[in-house]
């Protein structure tokens, strides 16, 4: 498999926009073409008017000329694909130096009060969802977003996603299309609640003996009056009869007919590009057992969501005025294409959900096997059975590996209380970060920047950024204060938890703080969890010599050398011992 590298990226650009260049000259040749077409054709109807030979001719230009348009209009597709795999060729050579700003942000997701996820960056500009999002549709990128703030999965769902990502992470070729066949379509403004409804409506047609009968019936009679009439022109005024009796049974229920384009023109172009993924994905092949059961879903989907598109391609063709006079004059035209959706709807409508969830789930799961292709150093996490994180050389994977400080993480066995102490940008916050969003990354089934991860299946809060809310009539420490308190009442009711705190307490004096950090600590170690909290109050750091088999002092220390300040940025046992506020204070003339 080859190295995912600047080069590697930028060489597959430059190989894609060659691509795109040949394409391109192709799509000129038919333009020329079909000018020259054109011109012959203009010339042949002027001898025509002169021998009518010529016009026998003008059938032959005519389906030439269309057949080039289709042809075209295929090479365009193909230029508009090449074109999409040159910009993500070259974001991805902008993301190996940790550049991933073009990708979606995922900023829709945001929720300062959600259990963690804001206190750990995971949405937002240069957040984690933005480094890790390939997903090629709305569907996918929704998925991501539900994964990593939901981390519901059990051990052997994880373990299946944990193979499919190694799996999909090798077929670069196949993650690489899928996305660009997405892009093709902008498919994030599309609402899903109109066909969602639509699916769940009784039939108006299909089914129906009396409208099987209309829609049947009476063009069969206007048929066969009109075939009289091609014979005998006395039977015009019947058959003008017939059509007028034809329009007014449509023209009642014009409005349910309405009523249903309006529902499905918004989505008949993206599920038509939805059922190009699907069949994408049936023409590959994979071992991983969790793909396989998407390969399968896909490989109806691919035939039944085009037939879909098909039907409402068709149904809208209602649209053109000669189209709607003659066909529901002659043929009932919009009964039958009406009743044909209904049919569909009735063998496929509880199936379409779940085409769509399967979609989503693999579309999420690309993105994680992007991260591990990008990154093939990162382990894959393992599931304890037993209250018990361990980490070895574990680091934030926002930080470039260049300048990245990765650290050892061992908690549970048998202290399950990790005391950080440290100075002010000693890393103290990062850490925490950093084993918040590695325990997300391992319980979705992604590789975790480390070089080995062991972690139970548990609930994760995190208290780092509270802040105060004008709308919630709530002050800072009071938002904290309910924190605290949801915290405490999922404990109190039997619930495993990864607990991580920075700096709790803020909100009021140093005496209190202390107090208030002392008890809540004394209360932590009583429960079913695993906590890190971060403090700059090193006089709790006695809680280790009470309670030795609870909790564990660790610290980040900083280092003043000929009057500058320094941080290894690298967890040390034991309390902090130095301060960096009063040196840095006198270096920036602050105080004397």
């Amino acid at each position: 498999m080859p190295v995912a590298s600047f080069e590697f990226y930028t060489q597959r650009a430059t190989q894609f926009q060659k691509e795109t260049e040949q394409v391109e000259s192709v799509i000129r040749k038919f333009a020329w073409t079909r000018v020259v077409l054109m011109v012959i054709g203009a010339g042949i109807i002027y001898q025509g008017f002169t021998d009518a030979f010529f016009f026998y001719i003008v059938p032959a230009i005519l389906f030439l000329f269309f057949f080039l348009v289709k042809r075209q209009s295929k090479y365009e597709e193909k230029k508009q694909l090449l074109q999409n795999l040159v910009k993500l060729n070259l974001a991805e050579s902008k993301n190996v130096h940790f550049e991933f700003d073009e990708f979606p942000d995922g900023i829709r997701f945001a929720d300062p009060h959600h259990p963690y996820s804001y206190d750990l960056d995971l949405f937002g500009k240069g957040s984690l969802y933005q480094y890790l999002n390939r997903s090629s549709t709305q569907l996918g990128e929704e998925r991501l977003a539900s994964d990593l703030t939901q981390l519901n999965f059990d051990k052997e769902t994880i373990q299946q996603r944990q193979e499919a990502v190694r799996e999909l992470g090798a077929s670069i070729e196949f993650r690489q299309h899928a996305w660009a066949l997405g892009r093709q379509i902008n498919d994030f403004a599309f609402n899903r609640k109109p066909i969602t409804q639509w699916l769940s409506e009784q039939s108006l047609i299909y089914g129906k003996r009396i409208y099987s009968v209309l829609k049947w019936g009476l063009p069969a009679i206007t048929l066969s009056i009109l075939a009289l009439t091609i014979s005998n022109s006395k039977y015009y005024p019947l058959l003008l009869v017939m059509m007028i009796v034809q329009l007014t049974v449509t023209g009642i229920h014009s409005k349910k007919f309405q009523q249903l384009q309006n529902t499905l023109a918004n989505c008949k172009t993206i599920l038509d590009n939805y059922s190009k993924i699907f069949e994408l994905l049936h023409q590959q092949n994979f071992s991983s057992s969790l793909m396989k059961k998407h390969h399968v879903t896909a490989s109806k989907a691919a035939i039944e969501v085009k037939q879909f598109s098909s039907l409402v391609n068709s149904f809208e063709s209602r649209m053109n005025p000669i189209a709607m006079l003659f066909g529901n004059g002659f043929f009932m035209y919009d009964f039958h294409s009406s009743g044909k959706l209904e049919e569909w709807r009735e063998k496929n409508g509880k199936d379409l959900p779940l085409w769509l969830e399967s979609l989503a789930e693999w579309d999420a799961l690309t993105s994680l096997a992007t991260l591990h292709y990008n990154q093939p150093s990162y382990a894959f996490g393992e599931i304890a059975e037993e209250l018990l994180m361990k980490g070895t050389q574990v680091g934030h994977p926002l930080i470039p590996s260049s300048s990245r400080i990765s650290n050892n993480v061992h908690l549970g066995d048998p202290a399950g209380i990790m005391l950080i102490t440290g100075a002010n940008m000693a890393g103290k916050s990062t850490f925490l970060r950093t084993v918040g969003v590695n325990f997300v990354l391992a319980h979705i089934g992604a590789p975790v920047c480390a070089s080995q991860w062991i972690s139970p299946i548990i609930t994760m809060r995190s208290g780092m950024r509270t802040s105060d809310s004008l709308q919630d009539h709530q002050s800072y420490f009071y938002a904290e204060l309910h924190r605290l308190q949801s915290i405490m009442e999922e404990l109190r009711s039997g619930k495993r938890m990864l607990i991580l705190l920075d700096e709790i307490l803020k909100g009021t004096n140093s005496t209190d703080k202390q107090l208030g950090s002392r008890e809540l600590l004394k209360q932590l170690k009583e429960y079913n969890a695993l906590v890190l909290l971060a403090t700059h109050d090193i006089a709790l750091g006695d809680l280790e010599e009470q309670y030795p088999k609870h909790i564990i002092n660790t610290c980040f220390e900083g280092r003043i050398e000929d009057g500058q300040l320094s941080f290894d940025y690298t967890l040390h046992p034991g309390v902090a011992q130095k301060a960096n506020a009063t040196f840095l204070m006198k270096k920036m003339g602050i105080i004397p």
